[in-house]
């Protein structure tokens, strides 16, 4: 059978905002890992990427008129559903004979919304490696549907039928290395502040098995945590130096120190192996430690980001985030200590957050001195619990999740603030902190590190974010 996967077009701008030059352009690994078992079941497979490449909806329906595929997929979130949507409606007045798959976040919480009008065929609900495969040996062969585990789709009858979850992936390494080959990787770039000229970024797990009340993630992959072997890893590190010249990485697990032994035994792997690729991660500042961070930083790692969210101790604890302030304190501290960068994020106005509340976070991001920060506000993100208690604890100025962008807008304002207000107290946070004259005059000696077009790029972001905030 012909897949095509389609990643709707966008832009910079619309996804990070004034922040666009931190912005990254990365292959959709999801879509890479299915593109890589469609083809090792013998499909073919293409991949349209519009957000890296200027393929517009004429350009995209040409592709469709000319490959002719039996399936078209896509990867939904809030932001791209609407995009989504207009792909498909274009797609199926090429072709009315077109499947429509939808997975992916926005899908896998509304699968009904999605199936109401019959513009979507069906919806892959949770990890999609299984469902696609056997949603796609039913269609060649022409079998029924409700033997495919893992979706939804109308029946004859225009009832919505689901059919049961498969058992999440237990062994990662089962998974084919993503088929990155089918993706336009030429016009792919890391975020400004990331080394190396050619950085790319890597999943090593999956799963996540904190309860953050602002986060869904673990609707498409559960609580558990599962990752790759560091076998498995070093061969894929290896594959992308070799088959993408590769000078940087980025480990794009969503809390990469989840399991402090299996960290350990893959940086000692690196060291081992010769792997000398510098490297960035995510994680909570809760789970690193001094041993941890010394070794992660002799297998490469020299930058760790940090979802810190807020410097309240009470609002910690509303958004169920389950670390302090001290471990805060604690995790920059080492990392400054070790030689470490790091970058902190605070989701400022969340639910019941007062005007002191926010300056409290303010004071304390300035208090752990990363070497990077963003203050984002909150996004009442549809599926989850922090979304909820925002429905009841303030106004939501845009009941619009599919405009939703963190980084450019205040989209909720709770009891007793104001819009107005909650945009010159960002705009004064960002200049507190990038300000300084100590602060800038360190990141000036940091920029050699840098790719000169990184550095220009990361100056450029810069003078943008500071002449936006009235500097």
């Amino acid at each position: 059978m012909r897949v095509l996967l389609v990643i709707p077009p966008s832009t910079l701008k619309e996804r990070y905002g004034d922040l666009l030059e931190a912005g990254a352009v990365y292959p959709s690994m999801g879509l890479g890992f299915i593109a890589a078992v469609a083809e090792s079941d013998g499909h073919t497979v293409r991949v349209v990427d519009s957000e890296a490449e200027p393929i517009g909806y004429d350009g995209i329906q040409q592709i469709v008129r000319e490959f002719k595929p039996h399936v078209i997929g896509f990867q939904t979130f809030c932001a791209n559903l609407r995009r989504c949507r207009r792909v498909a409606e274009e797609a199926r007045a090429v072709d009315p004979d077109i499947v429509i798959v939808y997975g992916g976040v926005q899908a896998t919480l509304f699968p009904e919304d999605q199936l109401r009008d019959g513009v979507v065929d069906v919806v892959v609900i949770g990890e999609g490696e299984e469902p696609t495969r056997k949603l796609l040996s039913a269609l060649e062969n022409n079998r029924d549907w409700n033997d495919v585990p893992g979706i939804a789709f109308k029946d004859a009858e225009g009832q919505i039928v689901f059919t049961p979850r498969p058992p999440l992936i237990h062994n990662l390494d089962d998974l084919p290395f993503p088929a990155l080959h089918l993706f336009p990787m030429q016009a792919y770039h890391s975020s400004a502040q990331l080394r190396g000229s050619r950085t790319l970024h890597l999943f090593t797990s999956r799963g996540c098995p904190f309860n953050c009340s602002y986060c869904s993630g673990d609707l498409i992959f559960g609580k558990s945590f599962r990752f790759r072997s560091a076998d498995k890893v070093i061969a894929d590190i290896r594959q992308m130096i070799k088959q993408f010249q590769i000078d940087g990485l980025q480990f794009y697990d969503e809390t990469f120190t989840v399991n402090r032994n299996r960290v350990l035994t893959l940086c000692n792997a690196m060291i081992t192996n010769g792997i000398t690729i510098p490297w960035a991660c995510f994680t909570r500042v809760d789970l690193v430690d001094e041993e941890l961070l010394r070794t992660m930083k002799q297998a490469g790692c020299y930058q760790i980001f940090f979802g810190v969210e807020t410097g309240v101790e009470r609002l910690l604890k509303l958004i169920r985030k389950g670390t302090t302030l001290d471990q805060a304190r604690k995790a920059f501290a080492l990392c400054r200590t070790i030689g470490i960068e790091t970058v902190a994020s605070f989701m400022l106005t969340l639910p019941t957050e007062t005007v002191e509340d926010t300056e409290q976070s303010i004071r304390f991001g300035l208090e752990l001195d990363p070497d990077y920060v963003y203050w984002l506000t909150f996004v009442p993100y549809p599926g989850n619990d922090l979304s909820d208690l925002a429905q009841t604890s303030g106004t939501i100025i845009n009941d619009d999740p599919t405009t939703y962008n963190v980084f450019n807008e205040v989209v909720y304002v709770p009891e007793g603030r104001t819009e107005d207000e909650i945009r010159r107290t960002i705009a004064r946070a960002y200049r507190r902190f990038y300000l300084r004259p100590r602060y800038v005059f360190r990141q000036v000696v940091k920029l050699i590190k840098l790719p000169p077009g990184k550095a220009l790029t990361l100056i450029r972001g810069g003078v943008r974010t500071l002449v936006k905030n009235k500097v």
